[in-house]
């Protein structure tokens, strides 16, 4: 499999995620100073307005240190889960409008990664996701273990990769898929009839492969398409 990453934008966004943490870090440092200090009506007031800017902080942090901080980040779990796919695929991490795109035999992927853990599954009639159990309520609260509106997501990622073809001179190609995939490992995905697949991320590769055995795509078709996208490693 050919690798397609972007190596600067990842080293930036790490590098502002640091940022951020010594910036919420030196607010609660600032906040116990001040605490310490003076126990006044006025100064626990100032204390507040110190201490909830660093709590928010810290959760942009938590946010996104799970995609641009620790290891394995996500490029490097997408890229791990699918690893042995022969070089007729091309992975591409942050490289194109869409963040985690698969070209090859099985057609085009977008795959959309997943942290919530709990139950999942699929309500047809109202067109949502649900999760059972997972998080606690404050990280519900700020996203972070809250499932999101995943059909949604997946309707502007589609029109985000059209566009991006159009502007890259790519004007045959198949229907792009998706694939919403959960990675966390106390996470059971019990989804049905949902209008995109939704899997545990260890699933992935032999979905990809199935999928490519009851595709019709010709290789000419699909390496005709990655000439135009950017290069892989």
């Amino acid at each position: 499999m050919k690798i397609s990453i972007n190596k600067k934008l990842i080293k930036r966004n790490k590098l502002i995620n640091q940022v951020i943490l010594y910036g919420a870090i030196g607010l609660v440092a600032l906040g116990i100073l001040i605490t310490l200090s003076n126990t006044n009506s006025k100064q626990i007031l100032i204390v507040y307005l110190v201490l909830v800017p660093a709590y928010v902080l810290l959760q942009i942090n938590v946010f996104m240190a799970d995609k641009w901080g620790r290891s394995p980040r996500l490029d490097e779990i997408i890229t791990i889960i699918l690893k042995g796919l022969d070089n007729n695929y091309s992975l591409y991490l942050y490289t194109t409008d869409i963040p985690y795109l698969l070209i090859g035999p099985a057609g085009i992927w977008i795959i959309k990664p997943y942290r919530q853990k709990g139950i999942i599954t699929y309500n047809r009639e109202k067109k949502k996701y649900h999760q059972q159990g997972g998080g606690n309520f404050i990280s519900k609260f700020f996203g972070q273990e809250s499932i999101s509106d995943i059909d949604r997501e997946s309707a502007t990622s589609r029109m985000k990769l059209e566009k991006y073809f159009e502007n890259q001179g790519v004007n045959e190609y198949p229907k792009p898929l998706i694939v919403n995939i959960f990675y966390n490992p106390d996470v059971d995905v019990q989804v049905q009839n949902a209008p995109d697949p939704s899997i545990k991320a260890i699933k992935l590769k032999d979905m990809i492969r199935k999928f490519a055995k009851n595709s019709s795509l010709a290789n000419q078709r699909v390496q005709s398409i990655i000439q135009k996208l950017p290069i892989g490693e």
